[in-house]
This record gives C-alpha cells, structure tokens and sequence, in this order.
C-alpha cells in the first residue's frame, strides 16, 4: 500500500498562489485533481470490492478504507473512457476526501505531482464545457495538457445528494428567526458559475441582498483595491463598500487564500473574510488562520455560512470556524 505524502497539502505556504496537482493516467488520457483532496493512493489489487446490486452508473460498489465502508466510483466508466484495460500492476484507487466525503476513485495509473500557480490554471471555453462537465479547467505541462476534473460535479452525477446541495429546512429556519441582513454588503468570490448562482440565491433568500460576485480572486481583489482607494479618497469607512467577504479556494488566476492574505496584510483591512470551500480540513482550518480568514465553512453548508456571518457581523465576534450545524 502506497501512500501520497498527506504532508504536500501543508508544505506550500499559505497565501503563495500555488497549487499542488496529482496527475494520473485514465485509457492514455491525461488528468488532474488538487493533492489537497487526496487522502491516499492505494495499489487495486491490495484491496476488495464488494458489489452493489443495480448500482447507479459508474459505481463500482465499496471498499473497506480506514474501518469504513467507501464508495467507489469507476472514472472510465463514468468519463466514457473504452478500450484497452489498465496495467493490473499500475492500477490505483485514488481515496480522496472533499465536501466532509471520502470516495474512492478507480484509476489507470499514477504520473507524478507538479506545483503549480493558479496563473496557469486555464478556465475551459463553454464549448469544450458542454461536451466535457466533468473538467473544470487546463494545465499545461511540457508537451502535454492535464485535465482537471470537477469531482464535485462527479460525485453530484453519481448521486445528487451527494454534491453541493442545500438544507433547505436549515435555511427556512433561518429565514422564519428573522434578523435584518439587507445592510449587510458582502463581496462573494468562486469561481463555479453553478455554485456562485446557488449560494448567491440562498443568500438573497435569507435577506442578504446586497451581495457582490468576483469570478476569481485577482477579480475580487481589484474590487476591494478600487473600493479601498475610494474610501481612503473620501474618508468613507470602507464597510460602506463592504462589511463581509466571502471567498472560494481553488480557483483560477489567485486562489482564495492568496486573495485573503492580501486583503489582510497588502491592504490591511479588518473586514472579515470567510472562507467557503469543500477543501477545510484541520491543515486547510491552520493556512486560513495563517492568512488571516475570520471564519470558515465546509461545502455545501450555506446554512452554516449564514450561521458565521451572523456571529461575525450581527454579534460582533471576532473569529468563528467550521463549528456550527
């Protein structure tokens, strides 16, 4: 049994704009996810498959990882990758943890890990989008391409429950405890375009209507630099621009945690910033505190968001994490 040194996720300094990417091989095909999400790479013959009658597609059935039963899911099958099987003596389950989930996923074969920044992070064109959701952007490495995959977006495939998805009788609870929010302006930095409009929605819902959306961090942080500029000309507290900032980590150009280390030590501001991620873990929980992040919530617990901007800006507290339900 090998293992992907778990330490990768917490060698690269917070804040430094870089990623870590496993690359791995599906049918000769080239691909990629955040070291950040691996758990561990284990050898397939090492471990056994208990089958599932009628399992949805591209679900191969559990394996035993760590006392629990995990799913496992079959990337070919679901990428609609055919052909030639893979090497027995290369063939990997690749155990991965996002979303507070651990699934395993079957693979050809492992390639090697490569640091890289978010700069080279290529979105993909909405053409290439709709023939391929699975990916959710490009890297370019020598003679090759790697694609990323949105396992998210696999795993909302497989099982809808299972991806980013609202509690919505968490929410209506939250907008039958009536609190005015609709002062509260709040910039709102992610990526996903699914994602962005989702959360935003249960935002407005619960009487957060002044909300700001960036697409990146780089987009987000020009907004806070133009704003701050501003309120310096003006004399403007900067809280008539924002009171609250609400930030994704992988995404392409600056990644969340870059985006808040500046606004905290670049611009220093003491405006809160949250971060919203399927990445928080107890490593990620310490780079969000190193960069200065107020609070932090795990995808896709929007309640729980709404929970923490509640405490930071309504009660006034000065840091609140991934604690709440």
């Amino acid at each position: 049994m090998s293992k992907v040194h778990k330490n990768t996720d917490i060698l690269l300094e917070a804040g430094t704009n870089e990623v870590e990417v496993f690359e791995f091989n599906l049918g000769g095909h080239h691909y990629g996810v955040n070291v950040a999400k691996v758990n561990q790479i284990i050898q397939r013959d090492q471990v056994k498959i208990t089958r599932t009658d009628c399992p949805p597609h591209g679900v191969l059935g559990t394996i035993t990882f760590r006392g629990k039963p995990t799913m496992t899911l079959d990337l070919r099958s679901v990428l609609g990758i055919y052909g030639e099987e893979p090497d027995p003596s290369r063939a990997l389950m690749l155990v991965t943890q996002f979303n507070d989930q651990v699934v395993a996923f079957a693979i050809d074969g492992a390639e090697r890990i490569h640091r890289v920044s978010w700069e080279k992070f290529e979105p993909i064109s909405s053409n290439f989008a709709q023939e391929n959701p699975y990916v959710n952007g490009i890297i370019r490495l020598d003679d090759r391409l790697v694609l990323i995959l949105d396992l998210e977006y696999i795993l909302t495939l497989i099982n809808p429950r299972l991806g980013m998805t609202v509690d919505t009788q968490k929410l209506q609870k939250i907008e039958e405890e009536f609190k005015p929010r609709d002062h509260i302006k709040i910039l709102f930095a992610e990526d996903s375009a699914m994602i962005r409009k989702m959360v935003h929605g249960q935002l407005m819902d619960v009487g957060f209507t002044n909300v700001d959306l960036a697409t990146n961090g780089s987009e987000a942080l020009d907004k806070v630099r133009r704003a701050k500029e501003e309120s310096d000309a003006s004399g403007t507290p900067f809280s008539e621009y924002y009171d609250l900032i609400l930030t994704d980590i992988e995404m392409p150009v600056m990644d969340g945690l870059t985006f808040c280390k500046r606004v905290k030590q670049e611009l220093a501001l003491e405006t809160p910033v949250i971060v919203f991620s399927s990445l928080i873990n107890d490593q990620m929980i310490a780079k969000c505190k190193a960069v200065g992040a107020n609070g932090w919530g795990t995808k896709p617990k929007v309640n729980l968001i709404v929970n923490i901007i509640d405490r930071l800006i309504v009660q006034g507290e000065s840091q609140i994490g991934d604690l709440l339900d």
